[in-house]
């Protein structure tokens, strides 16, 4: 059996803390031979610190690639460009990883082993715990993630996150999708999920210009309206729609530097809070229709939406030109819709009806 071709690829922006440690564990997974069968490839987005200088001091070589963007394209075109270095350059996996994520040795084999096994697996997650800032567990071995789940009240969440590990997530199992800090996605998925040639990003250009230079060299993998925040959601949901599987490994195991928790929204920039409320309306005009029942669409659809609309106007008013955005681009959104609606009756649920 021909040894799996895995791209890892990192997408930086100001980046310097963590990325070198990153590199470090990510060269030295077990059952790889960096350089041959393992690339390592870091997106810049146009950093302003020293990120660029400490992957170079690392030696730019043969399992090293480094590409530099002139302009930030945010999470999601910048691993867009990722996408579109997998599936050209003949790998047969690309995991997407964040520069604060430090992998066990193992981490990689074990992920992509059920994906070598089936045909319609085309995800797979590892068991991400709390680090610290050098990419070590913390001591109390905090969960930060296992696998995604959206719920009735369409809030997606990573599984676990915040409990103490004790034991209860060590089952593999299908998941609802995976987070973005550190998820394999084989190169037959990324082409099937691929956004099609039909859907225009004029509506994105006009809100993110520096998207249009490239934009045909790229994978559309991610919807690049997201820019960053709920994309891998997105990307989640549009895979269980069309009958692709993501798949949660305990047995992987890395490490993950958790800023961004919804009990921090009033301590997170502005911009942020901005996309979350954008990006939620975006998440399910991408996704959502009837077929998810109708606990989503009282609790997602009316209840929960109208709350946050009301807590825009009334509270959070900085975020309003997020309502604005997703308004403006809701007609690209339902286009994305119907054109990648695939067969799957659930619309790629994994609930816990307990959760609104």
């Amino acid at each position: 059996m021909t040894k799996p071709k895995v791209l890892i690829h990192i997408v930086t922006w100001n980046s310097e803390d963590t990325i070198a440690r990153c590199i470090e564990h990510a060269r030295a997974q077990e059952g790889f031979t960096f350089g041959e069968d393992l690339i390592i490839r870091v997106t810049d987005n146009a950093s302003a610190d020293t990120t660029v200088d400490c992957v170079a001091a690392l030696g730019i070589e043969k399992g090293l690639e480094l590409h530099r963007n002139t302009a930030n394209l945010g999470f999601s075109g910048a691993h867009n460009q990722g996408a579109a270095r997998c599936v050209e350059g003949g790998f047969d996996a690309m995991l997407i990883l964040n520069p604060d994520v430090g992998l066990t040795s193992t981490c990689v084999q074990r992920m992509i082993e059920p994906l070598s096994r089936e045909t319609r697996l085309g995800m797979a997650t590892p068991k991400l715990l709390r680090a610290a800032d050098d990419l070590s567990p913390l001591a109390s071995r905090t969960i930060d993630a296992a696998g995604m789940i959206l719920t009735p009240s369409l809030r997606h969440f990573d599984r676990g996150s915040g409990e103490v590990d004790r034991g209860g997530y060590e089952v593999s199992e299908e998941v609802f999708g995976a987070t973005g800090a550190c998820l394999l996605i084989s190169r037959d998925c990324i082409e099937a999920l691929a956004l099609p040639s039909t859907i225009s990003d004029e509506t994105v250009w006009k809100i993110y210009p520096e998207l249009k230079e490239g934009f045909a060299s790229r994978v559309r993998l991610f919807d690049e309206a997201f820019f960053a925040y709920r994309e891998d959601a997105d990307l989640s949901w549009r895979a269980g729609r069309m009958g692709w599987r993501c798949v949660y490994t305990p047995a992987a195991v890395a490490n993950h530097v958790r800023v961004v928790t919804p009990e921090r929204r009033s301590k997170l920039p502005e911009i942020l809070n901005r996309l979350s409320v954008r990006n939620r309306f975006l998440l399910q005009w991408n996704n959502w229709d009837l077929s998810c029942g109708f606990a989503s669409l009282l609790w997602g659809i009316i209840v929960r939406n109208l709350l946050v609309i009301l807590g825009v106007l009334l509270k959070e008013r900085s975020s309003l030109p997020g309502l604005v955005e997703a308004i403006r681009l809701a007609p690209r959104a339902r286009s994305i819709y119907r054109a990648t609606k695939g067969s799957s009756p659930s619309g790629g649920f994994c609930v816990r009806a307990e959760e609104r």
